[in-house]
Order: C-alpha cells, then sequence, then structure tokens
C-alpha cells in the first residue's frame, strides 16, 4: 500500500474537488488561431489573369478582362486532429497596369466569344496610350473548416493571392483612304 506525501497533497475541503496550478488552455481558440494562419499560409493557386484579344489590343478599344479563379481544399493535422480547409475565392481586384484599378468586386468577368470581343463588359478597360501593360489580379479567398470530419465553420480572415502578372500589348491603329490597291499603286499606304 503507497502512502501519499502530505507535502504533496493538501485538503482544501470535505467534497472531493481538483485545484490547478494554472489555467487550464482553451484548445478550441488555439486551433482557430492556427488554422488561420496555416490558412493565410497554404499554397493557394493564384487566379489566372485571362485578356481578350491577347496578347496585342488597340488604343481606345474595350479589352475584356476577367479572372479564372476555383475553390481549393486542404487537408491537414494540427494539434493531432484533422482538419480540412475550404478556401474560396470570393472577391476580385483587377490592376490594368495604366494606374487603372478595378475592385473590389464579386464579379471576376467572363469570356466573351471571338465575335464579341470590343464590347464593353463588368470588366474591361479602354487603355488610352500605346505601350506595353502588366495586368495583375488579385483574389480574396475566405475560408472555411472543419475538425475530424464536424461541419464546416467560417474562418475569421481571408488570404489575399496576386495571379502572375499578363503583359497586354496596346498598339495604335491608323485609317486611310485609298483609291488604289497595292498592285496598281504599290508605293501606296500600307503597301
Amino acid at each position: 500500500m503507497k502512502t501519499r506525501d502530505s507535502a504533496l497533497w493538501e485538503k482544501v475541503s470535505e467534497t472531493p474537488s481538483c485545484i490547478y496550478s494554472e489555467e487550464p488552455v482553451d484548445v478550441g481558440q488555439r486551433i482557430q488561431q492556427q488554422i488561420l494562419t496555416a490558412f493565410q499560409e497554404r499554397p493557394i493557386a493564384a487566379g489566372k489573369v485571362v485578356l481578350q484579344p491577347s496578347p496585342h489590343t488597340l488604343v481606345g478599344m474595350e479589352t475584356n478582362v476577367y479572372i479564372d479563379a476555383a475553390e481549393q481544399t486542404f487537408e491537414m493535422v494540427l494539434l493531432d486532429q484533422t482538419i480540412r480547409i475550404i478556401a474560396t475565392p470570393t472577391e476580385f481586384e483587377l490592376n490594368y497596369g495604366d494606374g487603372s484599378v478595378y475592385g473590389p468586386t464579386s464579379t471576376p468577368g467572363a469570356p466573351l466569344h471571338q465575335d464579341r470581343w470590343g464590347e464593353q463588359t463588368q470588366t474591361s478597360h479602354r487603355y488610352a496610350a500605346s505601350g506595353d501593360y502588366q495586368v495583375v489580379a488579385t483574389v480574396h479567398f475566405s475560408g472555411t473548416y472543419s475538425v475530424n470530419g464536424g461541419p464546416m465553420i467560417p474562418i475569421d480572415g481571408r488570404a489575399a493571392v496576386p495571379s502572375e502578372p499578363q503583359t497586354l500589348r496596346v498598339w495604335r491603329a491608323e485609317t486611310r483612304s485609298v483609291a488604289d490597291n497595292c498592285l496598281i499603286n504599290p508605293g501606296g499606304v500600307g503597301c
């Protein structure tokens, strides 16, 4: 039979009770903090900027710009718990490279059929001067997570992921009326 060392044990009442020397740790709060950090550090694939027409457009012409971004899922283990994080694109910003910015908006834009290129869209842009422009998008991902297959819980915070820049060359077009074709007048405009 073991005896208790009275230096380690102290009777505080007649009813059984436990006394901790320090406050218990809130594991739920620790998991939430680590999940937010893990969410913001995940290798979330950036959205892709798509330009229509590309890689060239004309000064003053509506150039359709949209962002192709997808929902992504990550599985990991934190504090011995199986965590599933889903990153969903929710807001989009476009930097057209000429000082103009569109967004943040919930609309990523959409592709146009080639016979409709030049039409104004919600995310299209007109360039005022010729030159090479770097078009970049930033996609803001909101997240949800589940612990051990439980219900999905919103993550308090977002991850902002910039895209790779797309180079767009803006050209100036000149039109002229001519009376002859190049066979008749080989020195004419455009020959």
